[in-house]
C-alpha cells in the first residue's frame, strides 16, 4: 500500500480491529503504548500521534480528520507530509487495514509469506520459539524477590568491584589470555560458556519482567551464525508505566552476565593457568566485553536500544529514525521535492538524524563482519555460505526498499529514469571507492646494525673484572677489550697442570728403572693429561675477550656491567664495521607481499629510512634481502615490546635446560635494508627506524578491508 499527499482527500484508512490502547504518564508527557495482540508487538508513540491513530475508522477522509484536529488542538495539528509519514508507519507495521481489492490483499500476503521463509532460510539468522513460560518466571519472581530489589543490587556492585580490583592487579596474565581466543580448540569452551551466559542473560529478562508485573509470553533460541543465543519476548514490559522500570527489565540480561562474570574473575585470579582457567577466561571477557558491546549497544535492537530510547523519551526511535533515513533516501535517489525531510530544528530532531546514520553504517559493518567472519573461519566453503546468506538476509528489506520506491514512482512522485540515473552514479562510486586500484606506502619497524657485525659471548662463564673500552670505540683486530675473572676454572687449570708434572715425574722414574711397561703406561696418562690441560688453558683464555675485527663497540650497558656475572653464551658487546651499516627490519605478515615485490623488481629497491629522534630528510637505503620464512625470533633485540620496542611479545615457559625467555607474539619476516655511506652521519647500533616505501603491488580498499579482518581473526583465532 502506498500513499501520496494528493490522496489525502479520498484516502478513508482504518485501524486493524483488536489493537489496545494503554495511556501513559511520563513526567509531564503523555504517550500511548499500542499493543497488537496478534504479532505479540508493542508500539509507544505520542499523545498527539494516538489522538490521530484513534480518528482512523475508515468514516472520513483523512483530510477532514486533520482539518478537525487542527482546529480541536487551536491550529497546532499535523501537516499532510507528517500525516503521510504516520500512515506509512502504521501501514509497515501492519496496523492498518484499508479497502482494497483481493490482487492487493493477495500480493501482500505473499510478500509477508516469502519475506518469512527469507528469514527461516538465513543461516546467518534463525528464530526458533520453544515455549510460554510466563508461569514459571512468575515463581521464579517470587522466590528472587529478596534480592531483586535495593539489597541485591549493593551485593552485585560490591561483587563487581572486588572483581574488577582483582582484574587490575592481574591484568598483564588476563591480557596475555586473549592471544589465541578464537583458536579452534577453544571453540568447544567458548560455545559452552557462550550457551550457559545467554541462558542467564534471558532468565534475567523475564524473571525481571514478571517482578513488575509484566507477562512473558513466549521463550526460544535465535541463531546467529549458527551460534546459540536465547531470547525472551519481554516486550510486554513496554506497556510498565515507569521507565525506571522499563529500564531494568532492558538492562536485566547484562546486569545478570556482569554479575556472573565478576563471579568468573575472582575464581580465574586464583586458578593457575590451564584448562579451568581458560574457562573462567572465557567466561569474563563474554560476559562483559561482548555482552556490552552487542547487547549494551543502542545502534541495534537489543538491551541498550530499548534504554536509550526510554531515556531519551522517544518511543519507535528505531522505526523514526528508519522513516527519516527512507525518505532521505527517496529523495536523494528520486529528487523529488515531496518526499524531502524536513530540517532537524531542536535536539530530538537532530538525535533522531544521527541515530538513523549512525545506525545505518553499524548494522552495514556488523552485516560485513558476520560475513567476513563466516567466510574467514569457516574457510573453503564459507565464501559460498556467505554469499548465500547475504541474499537471503538482504532480501527482505530489499524487497521491502523496492516496493517502497515503486510506489513512490507509481504515484508520480519522481521519475524513474532520474533513479536509475542517480543509483548507478551512487553504485559507480561505492565501487571506484571499494575497488580502484592504488599503491600504498609500507612502514615496518627496524633497527640500525653495522653490516658486517660481530657479536661477542662468553664462552667461560666470569665476573666482568676490568672493561678495557666504551660504547662506540674504535679498536683494531686482536685489541683485549674486557676480562673477565673465574676464580674457580683458573684454579681448576692451575691444578690440572700441577697434575700432569707429577705424572710426567712418574713417567721418568719408570723410564730410568728401565720398566719400559710401566713407562709406556705412565707415558700415555701423560699425553691424556696433557690435551686436558691444553682444553683448560684455551677455556681459562677465553676469559680475555678480545677483537676478531676491526671496528666499532657497541653496547648500551658495557659500561655499567663492571663486576657483573655473565653466564656462557652470553652476549658481552658487538663489533661492526664502521664503514658499511644496514638496518634490520620486521616485516609483518600483510606487508610481506609488498616488501617481496619490491625485491623482485630488476631495478633497486629504494626505501626511505628514518631513524627516531634525528630530525631532517630521510636517510635513503636500499632493500638488500627478505627471509623466505617467518619467524618468532626478534630480528634484533631493541624491537621486542620488553626493552621499550615496537614489537609485542610473549613470555615462553623455561623447559629443561632452557632458561625462560621472550619471542615474537607474531611472526615476522626478517629483512635488509643497505643504507648509503655518503653523507652519513654516525649511527649507533641499536638505534630504531623506520623504513617505508611506495609499494609496487596494487592494492584496493576492498582487499585492505579484507586482509585487516583476515589478520585479526588469525591474531585471536590462534593461526
Amino acid at each position: 500500500m502506498n500513499f501520496s499527499v494528493r490522496e489525502l482527500e479520498s484516502l478513508r484508512p482504518r485501524l486493524r480491529d483488536g489493537l489496545r490502547f494503554t495511556v501513559q504518564e511520563q513526567g509531564a508527557e503523555r504517550v500511548c503504548v499500542i499493543e497488537d495482540p496478534v504479532s505479540s508487538r508493542f508500539f509507544r508513540v505520542g499523545f498527539d500521534e494516538y489522538r490521530f491513530f484513534r480518528s482512523l475508522d475508515g468514516s472520513e477522509p483523512v483530510a477532514v480528520l486533520l482539518a478537525r484536529l487542527a482546529r480541536d488542538s487551536s491550529g497546532e495539528g499535523f501537516s499532510e507530509s507528517e500525516a503521510m509519514q504516520m500512515l506509512r508507519w502504521l501501514n509497515d507495521n501492519h496496523l492498518l487495514a484499508t479497502e482494497s481489492d483481493r490482487k492487493t490483499e493477495d500480493r501482500t500476503e505473499a510478500q509477508r509469506v516469502f519475506s518469512r521463509a527469507a528469514t527461516w532460510l538465513n543461516p546467518l539468522v534463525l528464530r526458533v520459539p520453544l515455549a510460554r513460560p510466563d508461569r514459571f518466571f512468575a515463581r521464579l519472581a517470587q522466590l528472587l524477590r529478596p534480592v531483586l530489589g535495593g539489597f541485591g543490587f549493593l551485593v552485585w556492585l560490591g561483587v563487581l568491584l572486588l572483581a574488577g580490583s582483582q582484574l587490575a592487579v592481574e591484568w598483564p596474565r588476563f591480557r596475555t589470555g586473549f592471544e589465541g581466543i578464537l583458536a579452534r580448540d577453544n571453540w568447544l569452551w567458548l560455545l559452552v560458556v557462550w550457551v550457559g551466559l545467554k541462558v542467564f542473560h534471558e532468565f534475567g529478562h523475564g524473571v525481571f519482567c514478571r517482578h513488575f508485573g509484566a507477562s512473558v509470553r513466549e521463550i526460544g533460541a535465535i541463531f546467529v551464525l549458527f551460534l546459540p543465543m536465547g531470547y525472551v519476548d519481554a516486550t510486554a514490559s513496554l506497556g510498565l508505566a515507569s521507565r525506571w522500570r522499563r529500564i531494568a527489565v532492558a538492562c536485566a540480561g547484562v546486569y545478570v552476565e556482569l554479575f556472573i562474570a565478576a563471579i568468573a574473575a575472582l575464581f580465574w585470579a586464583h586458578t593457575p593457568n590451564g584448562p579451568t582457567a581458560t574457562i573462567l577466561h572465557n567466561a569474563v571477557v563474554m560476559g562483559s566485553v561482548v555482552t556490552l558491546f552487542f547487547n549494551a549497544n543502542p545502534l541495534m535492537r537489543f538491551d541498550g536500544y530499548y534504554v536509550l530510547s526510554d531515556l531519551a523519551g522517544l518511543p519507535n526511535l528505531a522505526t523514526r529514525a528508519r522513516s527519516w533515513l527512507s525518505r532521505t533516501a527517496g529523495w536523494l535517489l528520486l529528487g523529488a521535492k515531496s518526499l524531502r525531510p524536513e530540517r532537524p530544528h531542536g535536539a530530538r530532531d537532530w538525535f533522531i538524524a544521527l541515530y538513523a546514520v549512525a545506525a545505518w553504517l553499524w548494522q552495514l559493518l556488523v552485516f560485513g563482519g558476520l560475513l567476513f567472519g563466516a567466510s574467514a573461519l569457516l574457510r573453503g566453503g564459507g565464501v559460498l555460505f556467505a554469499v548465500i546468506a547475504a541474499l537471503l538476509w538482504a532480501s527482505a528489506p530489499l524487497l521491502t526498499i523496492a516496493r517502497e520506491f515503486s510506489g513512490w514512482m507509481r504515484s508520480g512522485v519522481g521519475a524513474s529514469r532520474r533513479f536509475f540515473v542517480r543509483g548507478a552514479v551512487l553504485l559507480g562510486l561505492v565501487a571506484t571507492l571499494l575497488f580502484t586500484p592504488y599503491h600504498k606506502s609500507v612502514v615496518a619497524a627496524g633497527v640500525v646494525e653495522f653490516r658486517d657485525t660481530r657479536i661477542l659471548r662468553t664462552e667461560c662463564p666470569g665476573f666482568a673484572d676490568r672493561i678495557l673500552v666504551h660504547d662506540g670505540d674504535l679498536v683494531e683486530a686482536g685489541d683485549l677489550l674486557v676480562e673477565l675473572r673465574n676464580d674457580e676454572a683458573t684454579s681448576e687449570f692451575a691444578q690440572a697442570r700441577l697434575e700432569l708434572a707429577a705424572q710426567r715425574r712418574r713417567a721418568r722414574y719408570s723410564y730410568t728403572r728401565g720398566e719400559i711397561a710401566d713407562y709406556q703406561a705412565e707415558q700415555s696418562r701423560v699425553d691424556s693429561m696433557a690435551k686436558v690441560v691444553q682444553e683448560k688453558q684455551a677455556f681459562v683464555a677465553t676469559l680475555q675477550i678480545r677483537a676478531p675485527i676491526a671496528g666499532r663497540v657497541t653496547s648500551r650497558t658495557l659500561e655499567r656491567s663492571t663486576g657483573a656475572f655473565f653466564e656462557r653464551g652470553a652476549e658481552v658487546l658487538r663489533i661492526g664495521d664502521h664503514r658499511d651499516r644496514e638496518v634490520k627490519v620486521a616485516v609483518g605478515q600483510d606487508a610481506e607481499p609488498h616488501f617481496r615485490a619490491a625485491g623482485a623488481s630488476s631495478s633497486p629497491a629504494y626505501v626511505d629510512v628514518r631513524v627516531e629522534g634525528r630530525d631532517g630528510d630521510p636517510f635513503p637505503g636500499v632493500l638488500n634481502h627478505l627471509d623466505d620464512q617467518a619467524s618468532h625470533h626478534p630480528p634484533h633485540e631493541a624491537l621486542t615490546a620488553s626493552i621499550g620496542g615496537p614489537l609485542p611479545v610473549r613470555r615462553v615457559p623455561a623447559m629443561r635446560e632452557e632458561a625462560e625467555h621472550y619471542e615474537l607474539a607474531e611472526p615476522y619476516f626478517e629483512a635488509r635494508v643497505l643504507l648509503s655511506v655518503e653523507g652519513l652521519p654516525y649511527l649507533a647500533d641499536g638505534e630504531l627506524a623506520r623504513v617505508k616505501f611506495r609499494s609496487p603491488r596494487s592494492v584496493t580498499l576492498f582487499s585492505e578491508i579484507q586482509t585487516a579482518f583476515t589478520r585479526w581473526v588469525r591474531k585471536y583465532g590462534g593461526g
